[in-house]
């Protein structure tokens, strides 16, 4: 009986030292599942889940967004998914890295996690995401900047626009995805959602060949891309994935330079897209439940410091202006989307008075409405003393032209 235990010992100790990464399958996890009725009470589940049935997909880190404000938080982000990543796959858990871009091999060829993946293809090439984007009901405007989750029994109030929150600053968006995040031999880099789950004609997937039955989406904008890609929230809960929202590994496109009375800021703003998820989509977790830390949390005071947001000119001040000011403009749509725009260049011009002011009480009542029931915006660009602006306006916002 001694040798026997001796014989397994040294067994044991031999495969440690020939195969030093070998490690025993990870226990089951517990995940705090968060949901909420429409009446905003919050339910509470707790379930256990098996790190190699589990998923993280990170949606779009990319390493440039048009807005400043985004880009910056996307970066404290991105610093601490390497922290919750590095103890995921301690316990056995997938990452997904999911730019979506149609030149993911530009950036990423070389890459194993990229090479792994390329056992998936499917041979009919990756489907353009808008096509196959998952639309709420009601229809969402997800083309347009505004944090909209648009669901038909939504409401709150709606952003408005300050251009310098939507500002390229002259660069042009980089769809490889943030240099920050460490990818690992071990994960898969896809943005191609049938390389991942299948359709009815493609069978061999990642996910069926993982037996991956959990599914965590974290990344950004959660209101438009994390909810509405056909890898998001809504695609795999209907593919019948138990799918849940990382909602402190996540954040929103809400305009931190809203106008609009009664609005909120930015994070109020991410507040309210993670309620509305947890009421209509899915419910959400946090990295508590895979590394045993507090809950990420974005420093409201420096990005306060780092990015003021403009204080919007009293009406009254800026009636003084009247007549003082050389202001044309160069062109106006009304719409919901670039491709889905009205001409009405010459129906602001009319309304223009000569001040920085326009008396715009309802843009459905001036313009027409020609897509009801649709949130709409205005987009003006114009000129003040031969100076070139462009501005975002919401419905019903009030309008003052920024000098």
């Amino acid at each position: 009986m001694k040798i026997t235990k001796t014989l397994f010992f040294i067994s044991a100790a031999i495969l440690l030292l020939i195969f030093p990464t070998f490690t025993i399958a990870s226990e089951n996890f517990t995940v705090h599942l968060r949901e909420r009725a429409k009446d905003g009470e919050t339910k509470n589940i707790t379930e256990k889940w098996n790190p190699k049935e589990t998923a993280i997909i990170v949606c779009d880190m990319w390493a440039f967004h048009p807005c400043v404000h985004a880009t910056a938080r996307l970066e404290d982000l991105a610093h601490e998914m390497n922290k919750v990543f590095s103890k995921a796959r301690e316990k056995g858990i997938l990452i997904v890295f999911a730019p979506s871009s149609h030149e993911i091999d530009k950036y990423y060829s070389d890459l194993p996690a990229r090479k792994t993946s390329a056992k998936y293809r499917h041979g009919f090439g990756n489907p353009r995401h808008w096509d196959f984007w998952v639309h709420g009901r009601g229809g969402e405007n997800e083309h347009s900047h505004l944090a909209f989750p648009g669901e038909k029994d939504a409401v709150w109030p709606l952003p408005g626009g300050d251009p310098n929150c939507f500002e390229s600053r002259g660069k042009k968006p980089d769809f490889s995805q943030t240099k920050i995040l460490e990818i690992k031999d071990c994960d898969i880099l896809t943005d191609d959602f049938v390389e991942m789950i299948g359709n009815k004609e493609y069978k061999d997937c990642l996910f069926k060949e993982r037996g991956i039955k959990n599914v965590i989406l974290a990344g950004v904008h959660t209101d438009m891309c994390v909810i509405g890609r056909p890898f998001g929230c809504r695609a795999m809960k209907m593919a019948g994935y138990n799918t849940v929202l990382c909602r402190d590994l996540t954040d929103s496109a809400w305009n931190c330079a809203s106008r609009i009375k009664g609005t909120f800021d930015h994070f109020r703003g991410l507040d309210k897209v993670v309620e509305y998820i947890e009421t209509y989509i899915c419910p959400t977790i946090t990295s508590t439940d895979i590394t045993g830390n507090s809950a990420f949390k974005f420093d409201e005071e420096k990005y306060a410091k780092a990015f003021p947001i403009p204080i919007s000119p009293n009406k009254k001040e800026v009636e003084k202006e009247r007549g003082k000011l050389k202001v044309e403009f160069v062109k106006a749509f009304y719409g919901i989307s670039d491709s889905n725009r009205k001409d009405v260049t010459k129906e602001v011009k009319e309304k223009f008075d000569g001040s920085r002011f326009i008396p715009i009480e309802n843009y459905n009542n001036s313009f027409g409405d020609p897509f009801p029931g649709t949130v709409k915006l205005l987009w003006i660009t114009y000129k003040i003393d031969g100076n070139e602006k462009s501005q975002i306006f919401s419905e019903n916002e009030e309008i003052i032209l920024q000098r």
